[in-house]
C-alpha cells in the first residue's frame, strides 16, 4: 500500500507502507551472510588501514595522510554526463600529484526527490555554463536502491584506487537542505510517519525511534555487502574504502541528557557496522567540540555547543567500536565561544585561536581518547588570504600537524580540508578550492535573486512552510539563545580567486605526512562506457543467497 501526498505544482509523493517484520528478517539474513567470508573470485585483501592506539597502521607501517573532501562526487558519477567524468578523473589524478592519499565522498542521499519546479531548473537558467548535474536519489524507499546511483558509486571508488585513494563514505547528514539533493535525517522520520510532514517529531526521534534504527541498519548492510559491478569486490572488502562515516556534522540540539542520546546511538550503530564489516575503519564527523565533562580541552570557557548541541568530541571518539577521533575547523566555530573578544581582535585571534584548539584535540586524543585524530574538514570562505592562513595552520607555519608528524607517538593521523573541485562550477558558497589551479567562478547572486522573485507564490509558501517544519524538527527556537553567537560575519568578495597558492600548501601538508603508499595499477575503466551501459531503474533490495 502506499500513502500519497500531492505537492502545490502536482507533483505526487508516494511512501510506501513499511514491513517492518520483512525488513528485520532481511537485515537478518544480511547479517548472517556477512559472517561467511565469502568474496566470489576474489580474495579477500590483506591490507586496510587500522587504528592501534593513537596510531593509524597500513601493512605495519605508521599510516599518515592528507586529504580533502570532495561532496560532488557521486553526484559527478551519476551524472552520466562524459565532462562530468572526465572531470572526476582528473580530480582523482590532481589530488594524487598533490599527495593526497584520502578522500571524503558523500553516500548519503535517500529519500523521495522533492524540488520544486523553479529550484529544479534553477542553476541552469541562472549559470547554465556551469551548473552542477541533478543529483540521483541512491534510496528513494527504506527497501529500494537506485541501481544507478550505486553502480557510479563502485565506478567512484574503482577510479579513486586506480590513483591510490581510499574513500570515507559519508552514510548520513545531519544537515537539511533543498535543491538537488534530498534532506538530511528526515527521510527515515518521514517514511516512518507514512508522511513529508514532520510536526510532532524531532532529531531526538531520529536516535531514539527502534523503527528508523531499524532502517538505518538494513541500509548500512545493504552498503557493506554490495559487490562492486566493477570489480566484483563486496564493499566490506574493498581496499578502496579507507573508513565508514556514521554522520556528518550531528547534533541533538537541547536533548535531555545532553550527549547521552548522540552517543547512544553511535555506540549501537558502531557495534553493528563492525560486526558486519570488521575490515574497515568506523568514524562520526564531529564538529569537534567538547561537552562540559571535558572543560580542560576547550581553549576558552566551556561554549554554548557543548551544552546545546547534545555532542561530544571525547564521549563519541571514546566508543569502542569508534576507530579515531575527528573534528572540523571553521572561522564561524570561534564565535561560539566570545563574541566580544572576536569581534574586537579580528581574524589574527581566529587564527590564533585555532592554534590551542587543535591543541586541545591533540592532548585529548593522547590524554582522555587514546586514539588517533583526524582533521576531517577545514577551511575559510570567500577570502584567499583568509583561506590560505587557517591552511597554513596545519601545515608547517603553523606548527601545528607538521610538529606533531615529527613525534612518532602524535595522534596527529590526518588532515582533510573542504572543498576540492576542478573545473568550472559555480562557487555558490565560496569554498571551492580548484585542484587543477584554476579560478572559481562567481557567484551570479544578482541574477540568482532577480530569478527568484518571479517563482510563483504557492512554491514560495512551500518552502517557507518546510523551512519552518525543519528548524521545529532541529528544536530550533529551544536553540535560538545558544546559537545566537555562533554567526560570524565577513566581508564577502564575491569576486572568484585563484587556488594556486593554496596548492602550495597542500602540497607542503601531503609531504610533511610523508610519502603516500606505492600503488598498484589496475586498468583503467572506460567511465563514459560505463556511465552509458548503467541501467537506470530502481530495484528492490534482493536479499544475498
Amino acid at each position: 500500500m502506499l500513502i500519497s501526498e500531492v505537492l502545490p505544482w502536482g507533483q505526487v509523493v508516494e511512501l510506501p507502507a513499511i514491513d517492518y517484520r520483512r525488513i528485520a528478517e532481511e537485515l537478518c539474513e544480511c547479517v548472517l551472510d556477512s559472517q561467511d567470508g565469502g568474496n566470489g573470485p576474489h580474495e579477500t585483501p590483506s591490507s586496510y588501514v587500522q587504528a592501534e592506539g593513537t596510531q593509524l597502521f597500513l601493512e605495519g607501517r605508521p599510516f599518515r595522510f592528507a586529504g580533502f573532501n570532495a561532496q560532488q562526487a557521486l553526484s559527478w558519477a551519476a551524472s552520466g554526463s562524459p565532462q562530468l567524468l572526465q572531470e572526476l578523473e582528473t580530480l582523482f589524478a590532481d589530488a594524487q600529484q598533490l599527495g593526497l592519499c584520502v578522500g571524503r565522498v558523500w553516500a548519503s542521499f535517500v529519500g523521495p526527490r522533492v524540488v520544486p519546479p523553479f529550484l529544479d531548473g534553477f542553476n541552469e537558467r541562472v549559470a547554465p555554463q556551469a551548473s552542477p548535474p541533478s543529483l540521483l536519489v541512491m534510496q528513494p524507499s527504506p527497501r529500494e536502491l537506485n541501481e544507478t546511483v550505486l553502480q557510479a558509486l563502485d565506478m567512484l571508488l574503482h577510479t579513486a584506487g586506480r590513483h591510490g585513494i581510499r574513500l570515507t563514505l559519508s552514510l548520513a547528514d545531519y544537515t537539511g537542505r533543498f535543491g538537488p539533493s534530498p534532506p538530511g535525517i528526515e527521510p527515515y522520520i518521514q517514511w516512518v510517519a507514512g508522511t513529508l510532514n514532520l510536526t510532532g517529531y524531532t532529531v531526538l526521534d531520529f536516535y531514539q525511534d527502534d523503527r528508523v534504527k531499524l532502517l538505518f541498519k538494513h541500509r548500512l548492510c545493504a552498503l557493506a555487502s554490495r559487490r562492486s559491478s566493477v570489480d566484483g569486490v563486496r564493499y566490506r572488502d574493498s581496499p578502496h574504502i579507507f573508513a565508514w562515516d556514521l554522520l556528518n556534522e550531528p547534533r541533538c540540539p537541547t536533548c535531555p541528557g545532553g550527549p547521552a542520546p548522540l552517543t547512544a546511538w553511535a555506540h549501537e550503530m558502531s557495534a553493528f557496522l563492525s560486526c558486519i564489516d570488521p575490515n574497515h575503519m568506523i568514524g562520526i564527523s564531529t564538529e569537534g567540540y567538547f561537552s562540559e565533562a571535558f572543560p580542560q580541552y576547550i581553549p576558552a570557557n566551556p561554549g554554548s555547543w557543548a551544552l546545546c548541541e547534545g555532542v561530544g568530541f571525547a564521549e563519541l571518539a571514546s566508543l569502542p567500536h569508534m576507530s579515531y577521533g575527528s573534528a572540523h575547523m571553521y572561522a564561524s566555530m570561534r564565535g561560539t565561544w566570545d563574541e566580544a573578544t572576536r569581534s574586537t581582535c579580528g581574524w589574527d585571534c581566529v587564527v590564533r585561536w585555532f592554534k590551542g584548539w587543535l591543541a586541545g584535540h591533540f592532548e585529548a586524543s593522547s590524554a582522555a581518547v587514546g586514539k588517533p585524530f583526524v582533521l576531517e574538514e577545514f577551511s575559510a570562505p570567500w577570502s584567499e588570504e583568509q583561506r590560505n592562513d587557517m591552511f597554513g595552520l596545519v601545515q608547517a607555519r603553523g606548527e601545528a600537524f607538521a610538529s606533531e608528524w615529527a613525534n612518532a607517538s602524535s595522534p596527529a593521523a590526518g588532515a582533510m580540508f573542504w572543498g576540492a573541485t576542478v573545473g568550472d562550477h559555480v562557487d555558490w558558497d565560496g569554498w571551492q578550492v580548484r585542484l587543477d589551479g584554476g579560478r572559481s567562478v562567481p557567484a551570479p547572486f544578482e541574477q540568482a535573486d532577480l530569478l527568484k522573485q518571479g517563482m510563483p507564490a504557492e512554491q514560495k509558501q512551500w518552502l517557507a512552510d518546510v523551512e519552518a517544519m525543519q528548524q521545529a524538527f532541529r528544536r530550533a527556537d529551544a536553540d535560538k539563545e545558544c546559537q545566537a553567537a555562533v554567526k560570524v560575519k565577513y566581508a564577502a568578495a564575491f569576486a572568484g580567486y585563484s587556488s594556486n597558492s593554496t596548492l602550495g600548501i597542500v602540497r607542503d601538508i601531503a609531504a610533511d605526512a610523508g610519502p603516500a603508499p606505492a600503488v598498484e595499477r589496475m586498468p583503467a575503466v572506460e567511465m563514459v562506457e560505463a556511465a552509458s551501459a548503467m541501467d537506470g531503474p530502481s530495484v528492490a533490495l534482493p536479499a544475498e543467497p
